[in-house]
């Protein structure tokens, strides 16, 4: 079992334009998804040990941002918005965000993280 398919990522919300995500956009965000899953992690999940379902939707939500932020008119680290109709206060991730700026991921990666044990000398 893979992380995620193109098509799997394709029947997200937002992700059905052709035109605007080709399939070869689709995989490059798949892997820069995989890639700072296992990462992050410090763990491949191949072979017989398949990738469990969350980290299957950590990578297509990472994907999936990867390719919006590529169409994005909005800079990624703006802070407000102005427009005809007044001013919008965009929410920012605070503290450690690392290793995405999606919140609800790093929280489920964050469980799949492999530590080193450390000692005391």
């Amino acid at each position: 079992m893979s992380y995620a398919t193109v098509a799997e990522v394709r029947a997200l919300d937002g992700m059905e334009d052709v035109a605007l995500f080709p399939d070869q956009t689709v995989s490059d965000a798949l892997a820069y998804a995989v890639e700072t899953v296992e990462t992050y992690t410090g763990r491949k999940w191949e072979g017989t040990d398949a990738p469990p379902e969350t980290i299957r939707w950590c990578v297509r939500t990472l994907a999936r941002q990867y390719c919006l932020d590529l169409v994005s008119r909005v800079p990624d680290r703006a802070l407000q918005l102005q427009s005809e109709f007044g001013s919008i206060q965009l929410a920012q991730a605070g503290g450690n965000w690392r290793p995405t700026s999606l919140p609800e991921v790093n929280a489920q990666l964050n469980r799949y993280r492999v530590r080193l044990p450390f000692f005391f000398l």
